[in-house]
């Protein structure tokens, strides 16, 4: 992308209100001039591909241009795409159905195609459950992701009526949860995001993230209402605050008071492990960011995404050395 189209799309009218809000959100942080703001915003676009999302995300406005210069960007993330995914194999993970055919020896849960099944297939499959998990086939963010109760159905043909009416084909029973895990939010799957990526058949670790749900939600998607906070992949532990969608900061997680810094994490070097396994399964897609859950029997795989975007890393409050994660792309893609 070129700098004159990139700041061609900034000035287009439905990305400038978004823009705006973004400068708002500066200025209530730092009490940073608003037409300063601007025209950094759009310097950084053009200098290190950053979107006006990214500039407040990684806190740009609170850094050098050595510094900024060490981020993955909006831009810089999708050369890396492009460079490592050979996107004709997107649908391996963009298609949940077919995820699941391709992973299911990782996925440690019966899944069943709605679609496609008989009433007895799907009797059998909510035989003794209390709750079933029913996605739309090409849900992303956590949307689409609906937790259905057996009891709330007079019968098993009803509910699969229901599935059916509102295309929730991709059906999967609930996990147990490490109770490590679930202590931090017990109503949610809560995963780490482990980030992988497949360089001359071995798999290489950008970071790991740990992502939790709220209140009463059952996804731990921050689009959703989670928070996320940054892993130390050598301890396990968490090494940050939390963050939300909303740049607001959480020392302790507002619904179960645990504090979040230095709270250990349930076999974290096993869900590495784990990663890099699943990591060769696809190797035309090199770069995947996986939700990796963690059972009282091991690591499970949620998902695998083949275009992970930059939110769950490289965050401020995540990242109070400033340095980004750029340099270790160009080493391992040796990008100049």
């Amino acid at each position: 992308m070129s700098k004159l189209s990139y700041l061609a799309r900034v000035m287009s009218g439905v990305r400038l209100k978004k823009m705006n809000q973004m400068i708002d959100i500066v200025h209530d942080k730092c009490g940073q001039n608003k037409v300063k703001t601007f025209f950094d915003m759009c310097w950084c676009g053009a200098r290190y591909g950053a979107g006006y999302y990214d500039y407040v995300m990684f806190g740009f406005y609170n850094m050098n241009g050595h510094q900024r210069d060490t981020y993955l960007t909006r831009v810089r993330n999708k050369k890396v795409i492009d460079h490592m995914n050979d996107l004709s194999y997107s649908d391996e993970f963009d298609d949940k159905l077919r995820f699941n055919q391709r992973f299911a020896k990782y996925l440690g849960r019966k899944t069943l195609n709605g679609e496609t099944a008989t009433l007895a297939e799907f009797t059998d499959f909510i035989a003794g459950q209390e709750a079933i998990f029913a996605k739309i086939n090409h849900g992303d963010c956590g949307r689409g992701v609906n937790k259905l109760y057996v009891k709330d159905y007079e019968s098993p043909a009803v509910m699969l009526d229901y599935i059916r009416r509102n295309q929730l084909v991709v059906l999967e029973q609930v996990l147990p949860q490490h109770p490590d895990m679930a202590r931090l939010h017990p109503s949610s799957v809560n995963t780490m995001r482990i980030l992988t990526d497949l360089v001359d058949g071995e798999a290489h670790v950008a970071y790991i993230s740990v992502k939790m749900g709220r209140g009463d939600g059952y996804c731990d998607n921050s689009g959703q209402g989670g928070v996320i906070c940054r892993v130390d992949e050598k301890t396990g532990k968490i090494c940050s605050v939390a963050t939300d969608d909303y740049f607001n900061v959480y020392e302790t997680h507002p619904d179960t008071g645990i504090r979040f810094e230095g709270y250990q994490l349930p076999m974290v070097q096993e869900a590495v492990a784990f990663a890099r396994k699943a990591a060769l399964v696809v190797p035309q897609i090199c770069h995947v960011g996986w939700d990796v859950a963690v059972t009282p029997d091991g690591p499970v795989l949620i998902e695998g995404n083949d275009y992970p975007g930059t939110d769950l890393c490289q965050l401020a409050p995540h990242y109070p050395e400033k340095q980004g994660l750029w340099p270790y792309y160009k080493e391992i893609l040796n990008i100049k």
